[in-house]
């Protein structure tokens, strides 16, 4: 019959930093899990554009500080700064975050000011008019279009906030902030590695289940070509590790 869930919303009583579980009845037979939030993002994809700057972008998020991002839509705004908040757990983030701040908000006018020192504050923002009104804050991350999967992603430098005033600002990080860590290269290279075997295995399933299924439905193909696809598929499992390839090796569901 499908899942059922029993939400319980937090309310302006309870403390913050805590969770309440859902009571359940005797009949129910439910198990009581704590969602940390109902929206997971692909960090992946979203540090795809900065992605050589994540240990930084890590020890700012873990330090508190300031940070805007400039992004062009909400959902791309949204995502990254829901991915900032997630990269250091399971460390709690206890500051301040806005997925999508807009000249309408409330506290536009504190944090545009600069007779004071920015908030300990995420911000996500789409409206280019912040390009110029929130420059004088410490971090901004600009992002451009989300990357497709697969697309390499080339290394460049934290580049200076005085270079962050035009409209047209290329992607980046803009900071004048020395980490207290060196980057470590190997992760990166680790990370990167782990991705491309997650999407290839993810392709791999996919391409398996259509194969199933046109053996099934029996589709009108030409003759070998089934057989031609299956050979392909065989030869991209055998390029991946052994874990990876006995996943793989085992028969799709019908």
């Amino acid at each position: 019959m499908g899942t059922v869930m029993k939400v319980r919303i937090p309310t302006c009583y309870d403390k913050p930093g805590t969770s309440q579980l859902v009571q359940s009845t005797q009949n129910d037979n439910l198990v009581s899990i704590v969602l940390p939030t109902v929206h997971e993002v692909d960090l992946f994809t979203c540090f795809h554009p900065v992605f050589f700057h994540i240990q930084m972008l890590w020890e700012l998020v873990l330090l508190g500080e300031a940070l805007v991002v400039m992004a062009p839509s909400p959902a791309e705004s949204s995502d990254t700064v829901l991915a900032l908040v997630s990269c250091i757990s399971p460390l709690r983030y206890c500051s301040d975050f806005r997925p999508y701040f807009t000249i309408h908000d409330s506290e536009f006018k504190e944090y545009t000011t600069r007779t004071q020192a920015p908030p300990s504050v995420i911000l996500g923002v789409t409206n280019p008019f912040f390009a110029k009104t929130l420059q004088h804050w410490p971090h901004i991350i600009r992002i451009g279009d989300m990357k497709q999967a697969g697309e390499t992603v080339k290394q460049m430098k934290v580049k200076k906030l005085k270079n962050l005033k035009t409209l047209d600002s290329k992607p980046g990080v803009y900071s004048a902030y020395k980490p207290f860590l060196n980057k470590d290269e190997d992760i990166i290279k680790q990370l990167q590695k782990q991705h491309t075997e997650v999407e290839t295995v993810d392709l791999v399933l996919k391409l398996k289940d259509k194969l199933t299924q046109a053996e099934r439905e029996q589709l009108p193909l030409r003759p070998g070509t089934l057989t031609k696809l299956q050979a392909h598929i065989d030869s991209v499992i055998l390029s991946l590790p052994d874990d990876l390839q006995g996943i793989l090796h085992k028969p799709s569901t019908p």
